[in-house]
């Protein structure tokens, strides 16, 4: 097929590299490169992974009935046994750094000296993410707010608790998710997305429901959701 060079404006083949009558240099067409299966895969997840606003409100409410809550405590005393955890790692942490160095430098058998300090400095890391995850967790209770959900993200957690009555409150979620169809269906768990409080697919974060704040507290000071033991799951607590 004949195109026209855009230099000199003569016909040429398309497949030239070179215009034979100026010797322009033809720009050749990229050949599209098929997308992997690791990568479609790739590409799919993260269309998943936004979440629009005219998505959260065309969604379905969630039911309280598939809802829990677990009595975590008085919010002040909760409060306060963080700050002291959050200390206490902290000074650990010190404490395994003072500890390692001496190990280095006051043992004269290096290889002792060098297990001492392999466990002390394993251990001062450990003491580290610990102390981390407890300063998140005081940070979270000190912001809960009188009768609305807070979802705090610190560690491997995204607990969504909720303050009534200067008690802390956490939900749990016990339901697999009945959108998803086939061999993979996600578990849940509740996120806050543009000021919304939501339940979303692990698996497909297009599977999205509502949660009434306002409702949810309602219905938990009226004794119409689980009350649930803290540290029992659902299995343990039908016994």
């Amino acid at each position: 097929m004949d195109i026209k060079c855009k230099n000199c404006g003569q016909m040429i083949d398309e497949n030239d590299k070179y215009c034979k009558y100026c010797g322009y240099l033809i720009p050749q067409k990229e050949e599209e490169i098929p997308l992997s299966k690791l990568a479609l895969q790739d590409k799919v997840q993260e269309s998943k992974a936004t979440i629009y606003e005219d998505e959260i409100v065309g969604s379905s409410n969630w039911s309280f009935a598939d809802l829990a809550v677990v009595k975590e405590g008085d919010k002040s005393s909760l409060y306060s046994k963080s700050v002291v955890y959050t200390i206490l790692c902290i000074l650990l942490g010190v404490a395994c750094m003072i500890a390692a160095f001496l190990c280095k430098f006051m043992i004269t058998n290096n290889m002792v000296a060098l297990i001492c300090l392999l466990i002390f400095m394993f251990a001062m890391i450990v003491s580290y993410g610990f102390a981390l995850e407890r300063y998140y967790n005081t940070k979270g209770l000190k912001n809960l707010e009188q009768d609305k959900i807070t979802v705090k993200k610190y560690g491997f957690k995204k607990p969504a608790e909720i303050l009534i009555d200067g008690y802390v409150f956490e939900l749990v979620i016990d339901k697999v998710c009945p959108v998803c169809e086939g061999d993979v269906i996600g578990d849940l768990h509740i996120e806050k997305i543009e000021k919304k409080i939501v339940v979303v697919c692990n698996i497909n974060r297009k599977h999205i429901f509502q949660i009434d704040e306002n409702a949810f507290v309602s219905a938990l000071r009226n004794g119409q959701i689980e009350m649930r033991n803290k540290g029992k799951n659902k299995n343990q607590q039908s016994k």
